[in-house]
């Protein structure tokens, strides 16, 4: 009987761990002679600053009700992916995918939670969820 039950125990503890995938992706932007950087990423995100002198990027997927390979197959497709792009004195960092249709499987669609922080440095003015600016030296 014990041996029953901890092979059912066993069962359950497997497919519990398997109904929810997490992975976390992280990105740099270096921001050397940048004064704006405006944002367009699809989603939920928070900006932070940092000690640091890059913008980092942290992106969070939880997946449920899928495999491990559809988890990859969308981050190696880079849904989740995001970019770069404008002159050195202004940028924007884009969500690469800017619809994120649903996953749908077999077994119907997927539930997918995505959560960004962008860690930004210390000498930005965060302006708006979607704008941060500095002032750099002017050079004489």
């Amino acid at each position: 009987m014990k041996s029953k039950l901890l092979l059912v125990g066993l069962l359950l503890s497997c497919f519990v761990a398997n109904a929810q995938l997490e992975k976390i992706i992280h990105k740099t932007f270096e921001v050397d002679e940048v004064e704006n950087v405006n944002f367009n990423i699809v989603g939920e995100y928070e900006i932070e600053q940092w000690s640091g002198n890059l913008i980092m990027t942290e992106t969070k997927i939880e997946l449920y009700e899928a495999s491990k390979g559809i988890l990859d197959h969308f981050v190696k497709a880079g849904r989740y992916e995001l970019e770069i792009s404008g002159e050195e004195g202004e940028i924007e960092i884009n969500s690469k995918d800017q619809e994120r249709k649903a996953i749908r499987t077999k077994k119907g669609e997927c539930f997918e939670i995505v959560k960004i922080k962008i860690f930004v440095p210390e000498d930005f003015t965060i302006a708006s969820p979607t704008r941060i600016f500095r002032h750099l030296p002017k050079e004489e």
